[in-house]
């Protein structure tokens, strides 16, 4: 299949979703950076939003170490996607080990885990950034995404217009969208922490026996998560399925 093919057949696929009757914006985006991995041939991928006081939030990833990554740029202050979303620029480094006299802290620690390069793509919205897109490859070259530039670029459109659907028939102002989707982000997070401890799994095993029960159940993540994390029903159910 050409990658033309793919990428279409993947646009397909995330937008019949959106219109579907059991969309849910978490598991949405985690897709989405499934994707984006698949379709540019980078290591890994990251969501990270601004909640409603401006502060970035990280709410979907590839993996727990994409996570942490995005955790880190957080909390210290620095990397690709704060300068992404403070500068509303696309963020290029096709070396890390170059940059830690930009990111002293960020770019030392992204290497350490074996990412070697990184790209931020912008995610706007009214003219404004709210977010951004990031990309990590162990390789170093142009850049990860390089050579699908307008690829990386559509499917950072699409997080905001997931992150903007309409959720459970009412139209949902975009702060009140991005403030949901962060709870529902919490949430997993929880459950995700619940079924780790219970089950001896690492937390990327724990979102896939979640994401699962979901499928099986008919539910959403993010209802799972709630479901578990209420006392509704018990790790072992999860766990067992």
């Amino acid at each position: 299949m050409t990658r033309e093919a793919q990428a279409a057949e993947a646009f397909a696929g995330l937008t019949g979703t959106l219109v579907g009757p059991d969309y849910d914006t978490v598991e949405f985006l985690h897709r989405l950076t499934e994707v984006c991995m698949t379709l540019s041939g980078v290591a890994g991928a990251g969501l990270v939003v601004a909640d409603r006081f401006g502060e970035l939030r990280d709410i979907a990833y590839s993996s727990e170490r994409v996570r942490r990554l995005e955790a880190l740029q957080i909390a210290v202050g620095e990397g690709p996607c704060l300068d992404c979303h403070r500068t509303g620029a696309e963020i290029l480094v096709p070396d890390l080990r170059e940059a830690r006299g930009r990111w002293p802290r960020f770019a030392p620690a992204a290497v350490e885990v074996g990412f070697r390069s990184v790209r931020a793509v912008p995610l706007r919205l009214d003219g404004r950034t709210v977010g951004a897109l990031n990309l990590f490859d162990g390789r170093t070259a142009a850049g990860p995404g390089g050579d699908v530039p307008e690829l990386v670029q559509a499917l950072a459109d699409l997080a905001v217009i997931a992150l903007l659907h309409r959720r459970h028939g009412r139209r949902l102002t975009a702060a009140e969208e991005i403030t949901a989707a962060l709870a529902d982000r919490t949430t997993i997070e929880q459950a995700k922490g619940i079924l780790a401890e219970a089950g001896g799994l690492d937390m990327d095993i724990a979102f896939q026996v979640l994401r699962s029960h979901a499928r099986r159940s008919g539910t959403g993540v993010a209802d799972a998560a709630r479901s578990l994390v209420e006392g509704r029903v018990e790790p072992a159910v999860l766990l067992v399925g």
